[in-house]
């Protein structure tokens, strides 16, 4: 480990314009040597070296809190030499981390038996450890104030956006109690400054489809979201459509074969014109009343009109995700579709169903102007408040596609080498989110590797080459259970390996996949717990378990320095898939006498031979760069013949330095 730096460092920051960074750092440098506050950390946090441990027990460190941060921050500025902050991102060499900021640094650290909330200040702490996994771009699951009503789990989805002008309050760290004048926007902005300082660039989660029941859009514009009978709540879900089948989507095609369903008459007749339509006079009561009393609106309108907003639910056709209790879709058009006019009711209130959802493929004609002016606003307000890199657009593939337009060019007016990251599933539409103006898309990998089979995975690699467009590669997102919960570790850093030399693709690094954590975030896709009420990070308050004595890291470092190391082979043009026996894939580059081949033994129980000689490698000049169950282990392979355990990954290369 580094050793920590004196304050040399921190006093050359007068030099430089780290601000609010700066003056987080100069606040905890005055509070250093007067230190009564402890911390209880997981020990892998100390990338510093940091010496004057007061404890150290079970992976954790006891340690004074303001000379530890003072270190790690110090240690920071002077790392940050070795980096140069460019406006343009190789995809090629990027290596993507997810990360939920209450979550990732959320621990007990007064070993109280309480876990607090993680914090922007915290998640600094982190960012050497990305550092080790090749880590360029930092994407933040959402930030924005959340609902704490209709809450799903104990603590709510951070998904339930009440304000995208205001960031959870949570987020605070109460360790910068005392920094006066100082925002919580500036903790987010100094958590950006200390990414950028190395050379990491920050993407947001921007919600522009969804926003929580009790958003304060309706305390102005309650017809901005979709409005329902408060008795229609407790059963409340999206028709069931026996003629289709199962997470069907709903294309033109099936269109009428929906709406003739006596589900969706039922379903339909559940909706309700807003409260200001429906009685305005009592709607502008209770306004003044929920006003001057601090009540809440939505159940004041619960209350006195029996009407509520509307849950939200999947758009694909029988489903069988539950509805989303805390979150209703933003009307985008104040009318119809002409897809649906002839199909609904002339005195239809407004509704959300399969097709309304999707405004890409049914957009109507009259677009809600001063809703789509707020979700522009509040585009440029993400970059010009916190200078962030670029966005995840929430389920942005089924925008209209003049509001999508009109978001990316005021983000490449702002940010011409923007991050934008289409929440796409599937990689037949690369092509589709490339146009719009993406750069990033999800893609198939989580689906794929839902089944880790040798007909599955060769089909997936298959495609890659042509794609127009980067995806993340990977087995578990944010949605998904966990790829130990599915095979264990074994399985895992195998998948980890096959997801790191990928052709237009980026390794993409859940929150504590690195350190083989168990726990999901969330299920939402596929699921394999049989809807089973598990844990579950968006909505309950947990920890990762970091002082796990396993960890990926060593591995995911080595194969990204290995990925930087052969960038010149490791190309589309270059790529080819192997034939190769039963459970085994064998996928590689090949140029100019230089080879790479990545081999994986899909079987979790059996050793399987695998000969080498078939893929014109002399069994002398290869070398076994990197085995997924040794770790960093580097030994020669003399022979025609590798013996692959089980889930075990081996690279052999040749002709390269």
């Amino acid at each position: 480990m580094k050793a920590y730096r004196d304050d040399r460092q921190l006093n050359d920051l007068n030099k430089e314009n780290h601000e609010p960074l700066k003056r987080i750092a100069q606040f905890i440098q005055e509070r250093q040597h007067n230190d009564t506050q402890t911390l209880w950390l997981p020990a892998i946090w100390n990338t510093c070296g940091y010496q004057h441990i007061i404890e150290q027990k079970g992976g954790e460190i006891l340690v004074p809190a303001f000379h530890f941060l003072h270190a790690h921050i110090n240690q920071l500025f002077a790392d940050a030499a070795s980096y140069k902050l460019t406006d343009t991102t190789n995809l090629d060499e990027s290596v993507i981390y997810s990360t939920l900021i209450r979550y990732s640094t959320a621990w007990d650290y007064n070993h109280d038996g309480s876990i607090q909330s993680g914090t922007f200040l915290r998640t600094i702490l982190l960012l050497p450890l990305m550092k080790q996994m090749g880590v360029n771009i930092l994407y933040m699951l959402p930030i924005t104030r959340y609902s704490a009503i209709n809450l799903k789990g104990d603590i709510g989805s951070p998904y339930a956006v009440q304000s995208m002008f205001h960031l959870d309050d949570n987020l605070h760290d109460t360790l910068l109690d005392e920094l006066t004048d100082f925002t919580l926007n500036d903790e987010m902005t100094a958590l950006v400054e200390a990414c950028h300082l190395l050379d990491i660039k920050v993407t947001v989660d921007f919600i522009p489809r969804v926003t929580a029941r009790n958003s304060e859009i309706i305390h102005d514009h309650p017809e901005w979201v979709y409005w329902i009978e408060k008795d229609a709540l407790e059963e409340f879900a999206p028709p069931h459509i026996p003629e289709l089948g199962f997470f069907e989507e709903c294309t033109p095609d099936k269109l009428e074969t929906v709406y003739q369903s006596k589900e969706t008459a039922a379903f339909l007749e559940k909706f309700s014109l807003p409260p200001n339509e429906l009685h305005t006079e009592l709607w502008e009561r209770l306004k003044l009343q929920a006003k001057n009393s601090g009540e809440e609106l939505l159940e004041l309108v619960e209350r006195e009109m029996a009407i509520t907003t509307a849950p939200a639910h999947s758009d694909w056709i029988n489903d069988v995700q539950p509805i989303w209790t805390d979150i209703t879709f933003l009307r985008l058009y104040s009318d119809f579709s002409p897809w649906v006019r002839e199909l609904i009711p002339t005195d239809q209130a407004p509704y959300v169903l399969f097709d309304t959802i999707k405004c890409n493929y049914y957009p109507a004609e009259q677009p809600n102007r001063e809703l789509w002016d707020l979700l522009i606003e509040g585009i440029r307000y993400n970059l010009n408040t916190y200078k962030v890199d670029g966005f995840r657009i929430d389920i942005g593939h089924v925008l209209p596609v003049p509001l999508l337009e009109e978001m990316f060019h005021t983000i490449k007016q702002m940010k011409p080498e923007a991050l934008l990251i289409s929440e796409d599933l599937f990689n037949r539409n690369h092509k589709k989110a490339a146009e719009v103006g993406y750069n990033i898309m999800l893609g198939s990998g989580w689906n794929i590797m839902t089944d880790i089979s040798k007909s599955n995975l060769v089909s997936y690699l298959s495609d890659l080459p042509s794609m127009n467009i980067h995806i993340f590669a990977c087995a578990e997102t944010a949605d998904t259970p966990r790829i130990t919960s599915r095979g264990g570790v074994q399985l895992a850093r195998m998948i980890a390996v096959f997801n790191h030399f990928l052709p237009n693709a980026i390794p993409y690094i859940t929150t504590g996949f690195e350190v083989n954590e168990q726990q999901p975030l969330n299920c939402g896709l596929g699921d394999n717990t049989d809807g089973a009420d598990i844990p579950r990070a968006f909505f309950n308050q947990m920890n990762i378990d970091w002082a796990s004595p396993s960890t990926m890291i060593a591995l995911l470092s080595k194969l990204h320095e290995c990925k930087v190391q052969w960038k010149v082979l490791i190309r589309p043009e270059y790529f080819f898939i192997a034939d190769s026996p039963e459970d085994i894939v064998v996928y590689g580059y090949m140029h100019n006498g230089q080879k790479l081949i990545c081999c994986f033994n899909l079987n979790g129980v059996e050793t399987l031979p695998l000969t080498i000689k078939e893929y014109s490698l002399d069994g002398n000049s290869c070398v076994l760069e990197l085995d997924s169950i040794g770790g960093e282990e580097i030994w020669s392979c003399n022979g025609a013949e590798l013996t692959l355990r089980p889930h075990q990954a081996v690279i052999l290369s040749s002709g390269l330095a």
